[in-house]
């Protein structure tokens, strides 16, 4: 699930869904998004914004899935995760 797709949530669902407030999801954006945005830098681009790299981490921890299985649900979703 993509970030587009959730952004609309009310905010009990999404706290559901992601496990933090939707205001604590955008301060932690506003962290990362320095850290994650490469452009002009050399080597690759990321395929995922920062929103959906968020939530990547967050489903990870949330749920404790592996990897495998989290890069598994998004490649089914049509992401391309690496």
């Amino acid at each position: 699930m993509s970030y587009e797709q959730i952004k609309d949530l009310p905010a009990s669902e999404f706290k559901r869904l992601c496990g933090v407030h939707i205001a604590t999801f955008g301060k932690m954006v506003e962290v990362l998004k320095p850290e994650l945005v490469r452009t002009g830098k050399k080597g690759g681009q990321p395929k995922l914004s920062v929103e959906d790299h968020l939530l990547v981490a967050l489903e990870y921890w949330r749920e404790y899935r592996t990897y495998f299985h989290t890069s598994k649900r998004l490649l089914f979703m049509k992401f391309k995760v690496i």
